[in-house]
């Protein structure tokens, strides 16, 4: 018997559930699918977070965007709450909030959605209603207007909503394109969610919401874009459990995704660490800092998702001698933070006599969610 030897170009991805590429970054997701009138409903990301309805806020099938339902609130003591989490703690890296939302009737400075720590007016994130202008939507985050649309919102009309953080800009989309953005440096903290009121109370919005969002670590609109025409995926699929190398072995296919330039590891660098410090080659690695002798500080170009991700350092003794037997290590830091931070990682070598000693070749991987 005899057996043919296969092929990388014979192999593929099998499988064909479809499902959001995003997913385990998927924070917060409420389809707000049920029967009319309930008053619960369920939190469909991994986050599985409490859903608390106050007031007459309620599932309603008179409206829906996709399901056959949406929340309803009446602008009157009406919204839901969820539970401060760190999955809402966006830090200083990207995120994506995005809803549907119809008004329905008037308020004053109605509130679309709250997200504040114990009510503080500080590192806040809502988005509200000017009454006085069209009802306009904006932006309003760490005490102050940040956006203004350039769109007001009819009544009875659906609207998909976006508020995008992309490499330090936040920008608001409706119906896909861009109605306003600012230059957002803001560290988010953990913080509840609050759909339907201010947190404090007293500015309910009317209307109805669908399929809200949010997405910590990517921003899944960086330009204009086709708001979604089905309701948001609620799993992962086979998008995240298959990696094939493809024939030219210079990507990977995931899932039912196809052929792209995926990476396996978060970052990767090699770096002379020898006089003026130098990058030989990297991936998502946008510059090294030298603080000090054998000491770097190695700067993503995209931040991580969190600091709880894994880095490795090696090397070799190219410019010190064979019989130093160097450690190349992790920088001790104080808080762990600052050694595992989401902007960039510390890196440090030295000597058997534990002083710190340049070295010619760091290789620097990242592995991360």
């Amino acid at each position: 018997m005899s057996l043919t030897k296969p092929t990388l170009s014979n192999l593929r991805a099998a499988g064909s559930t479809v499902g959001d590429l995003y997913f385990p970054q998927t924070k917060l997701l409420l389809p707000f699918d049920g029967a009319n009138g309930a008053t619960t409903t369920s939190d469909l990301s991994n986050t599985n977070a409490t859903v608390t309805f106050n007031g007459n806020s309620q599932i309603s099938t008179v409206q829906s965007k996709f399901g056959g339902s949406s929340c309803y609130f009446d602008g009157s003591g009406d919204y839901i709450s969820t539970p401060s989490s760190s999955a809402f703690e966006f830090g200083t890296a990207d995120f994506t909030i995005e809803f549907w939302a119809r008004r329905t009737g008037t308020g004053t400075y109605p509130y679309v959605f709250d997200c504040r720590p114990a009510g503080a007016n500080a590192v806040l994130i809502s988005i509200y209603l000017d009454h006085a202008n069209s009802y306009v939507p904006h932006v309003y985050i760490n005490n102050a207007v940040r956006i203004t649309s350039t769109a007001s919102m009819s009544v009875d009309t659906w609207y998909h909503i976006a508020l995008v953080r992309s490499s330090g800009t936040t920008t608001m989309y409706m119906n896909g394109s861009s109605v306003g953005s600012f230059s957002d440096s803001f560290s988010y903290i953990a913080a509840p969610f609050r759909l339907g009121d201010y947190s404090n109370g007293g500015y309910g919005f009317t209307g109805y919401v669908d399929d809200f969002r949010t997405t910590k670590g990517i921003a899944r609109y960086t330009s204009s874009f086709t708001p979604p025409t089905t309701a948001h995926l609620t799993s992962a699929g086979d998008v995240n459990k298959q990696i094939i190398i493809n024939s030219a072995a210079d990507g990977v296919a995931i899932g039912t995704g196809g052929i792209n330039q995926a990476r396996i590891a978060k970052a990767w660098c090699n770096i002379n660490g020898t006089g003026t410090i130098s990058i030989r080659g990297s991936y998502n690695v946008s510059s090294l800092t030298d603080v000090g002798t054998g000491k770097y500080k190695v700067n993503f170009s995209t931040a991580m998702t969190d600091s709880n991700y894994v880095g490795f350092v090696a090397g070799a003794e190219v410019n010190s001698g064979t019989t130093q037997n160097h450690l190349f290590h992790l920088k001790r830091e104080t808080p762990l933070s600052d050694i595992l931070n989401t902007a960039y990682i510390y890196v440090a070598s030295a000597n058997s006599a534990n002083t710190a000693t340049d070295d010619g070749l760091f290789c620097v991987i990242v592995f991360g969610n």
